[in-house]
């Protein structure tokens, strides 16, 4: 089974400047804004009960949906809405500022048959960095790309477990947990299991920029 689309044997174009690998849902693309719209329009709503979407997503009756039925609802707002879904506040003025400075490749678990939509989008963005979907943990496909070149590797997610399993698979990588939806903040456990937290593009672009200069 495939890890990545495409293979990441396609990534080029990778100087010797340090490397930006980058989330896309609710790091780039609002995920959680749209889809709570999503769910309005589909008498369902968000719990809020914890950082997960399985026991989350309930129906008017206050019935929480199967972890089937929220993997069919998933995809069926990706194909939806993958194409016009809003960009987190900050993001796309952030990354070109930063793409000045650093490699940038976007590393998304979008499922892969959504690929195109979402490249599309990020094409429709101006934000045309080499883009590859992913199955499961980030852990060891950032740490191929961290190999491309001899230069530090940066890594930024939502996900506190992505997070930990780039932490696990090579701890030379430096990781920014950027939570910007402050009630799905409130809800994370653990924000000292990464190099940096983060709530803003705006100190995102600070943290790395002030690093790189620093160094």
């Amino acid at each position: 089974m495939k890890k990545t689309l495409p293979s990441l044997n396609f990534l080029k174009n990778i100087d010797n400047r340090p490397t930006l690998i980058c989330d896309a849902d609710q790091v780039i693309f609002d995920f959680m804004n749209d889809f709570l719209v999503f769910l309005k329009k589909n008498k369902l709503s968000f719990n809020w009960d914890t950082y997960a979407l399985t026991g989350n997503i309930v129906r008017e009756n206050k019935l929480a949906l199967s972890e089937e039925e929220i993997k069919e609802l998933i995809n069926f707002f990706f194909k939806k809405h993958t194409i016009n879904m809003s960009l987190v506040s900050g993001a796309k003025k952030s990354l070109n500022k930063i793409s000045k400075k650093f490699n940038i490749v976007i590393l998304s678990n979008i499922p892969f048959e959504y690929y195109d939509l979402r490249k599309s989008a990020l094409s429709k963005n101006s934000l045309d960095y080499p883009f590859f979907a992913n199955r499961g943990e980030k852990g060891t496909p950032s740490s191929i790309i961290a190999k491309l070149n001899d230069n530090q590797t940066w890594f930024i997610d939502d996900s506190p477990s992505q997070v930990s399993s780039v932490r696990k698979k090579n701890l030379n990588i430096k990781t920014i947990l950027f939570i910007e939806n402050l009630k799905l903040a409130k809800l994370i456990k653990n924000k000292e299991n990464c190099d940096f937290y983060s709530t803003s593009w705006k100190n995102n672009e600070k943290i790395l920029l002030n690093r790189i200069e620093n160094e």
